[in-house]
């Protein structure tokens, strides 16, 4: 018989959370964190909002047009779209075959930091869903 204090193990949401916890832990500039299928949806948030949802599927499409200019411009697989505005700047990276990290940070954010955090959240996002 196994034993009370035994643990079920974690199921990939709660990775999920855990991975975009410290994501967000880790980079206090981190305004939102998402996780997005390929096919729109919003698998995982890491600073929740009311508009996550639409936020995904227009990641996705902005995913889907940034493939199709990288394909037309022969410049191999897309490794990170980087999308810069006045007040506010969006990184989003690859997270496994089907998902990737979106991520909304001030203009005046430390993009390298953030960047590394977000590959090294990425690797364990992808990992999750092997």
């Amino acid at each position: 018989m196994a034993g009370l204090n035994e643990s079920k193990p974690k199921d990939n949401n709660q990775l999920l959370k855990e991975v975009l916890d410290e994501l967000v832990s880790r980079n206090p500039d981190i305004l939102s964190a998402l996780v997005v299928s390929d096919d729109g949806l919003n698998v995982a948030s890491g600073i929740p909002h009311a508009d996550d949802d639409s936020v995904a599927l227009v990641a996705s499409d902005l995913i889907d047009m940034a493939e199709e200019f990288s394909n037309r411009l022969e410049q191999g697989k897309l490794n990170r779209i980087l999308l810069e505005g006045e007040n506010r700047t969006t990184v989003v990276v690859n997270a496994g075959e089907h998902t990737v990290l979106a991520v909304l940070i001030p203009a005046d954010a430390k993009l390298g930091l953030v960047t590394l955090s977000m590959r090294q959240a990425a690797d364990l996002i992808a990992s999750i869903f092997d």
